[in-house]
């Protein structure tokens, strides 16, 4: 089960003043998603999540929280921390795309080498040809050389 916490203690854990998370909140609801950074217990009291901590953590990143941050805090910070919250997530979704890039591009090979489409077939003869035109066939998969040198099948 993942820890829940009252403002109070998201107040504590983050070091960000009480009166402004909640004008954070009151000011940025399309930031602070329901079911994902805030939950309601049964008695309807707000809860924050460990990731909206996290928001939290990256909104105190992005502009220094003061005492009086509730009554300062303007309009135009929206844009802010949306670029703060739109850059982490970026980061992240690039780290994961490169980190599955290699096996996901492995996995469609091992496809193509082994059920292709007449449009991969293709691909793959011009391939095999542009490679036996540069005298690099050596460097040719040993599954499309005899389907392919000699311009047929592997049934042929």
């Amino acid at each position: 089960m993942q820890s829940l916490y009252t403002t109070p203690d998201a107040s504590r854990e983050t070091g960000i003043p009480e009166s402004t998370i909640r004008s954070w909140m009151r000011r940025h609801p399309e930031v602070f998603q329901f079911n994902v950074h805030v939950v309601a217990d049964e008695n309807g009291v707000k809860l924050w999540t460990q990731a909206g901590i996290e928001l939290l953590h990256s909104r105190r990143a992005t502009k220094t929280a003061t005492e009086d941050d509730a009554e300062n805090d303007a309009e135009s910070d929206a844009p802010d921390l949306l670029e703060a919250l739109l850059e982490r997530d970026s980061q992240q979704l690039a780290e994961q795309y490169w980190r599955l890039l290699a096996g996901r591009t492995v996995q469609r090979i091992k496809q193509m080498r082994d059920n292709p489409t007449p449009k991969q077939r293709q691909i793959v003869q011009l391939s095999v040809q542009s490679a036996l035109n540069a005298g690099t066939e050596h460097l040719l998969l040993p599954t499309y050389q005899p389907m392919l040198l000699e311009g047929g099948d592997e049934t042929d």
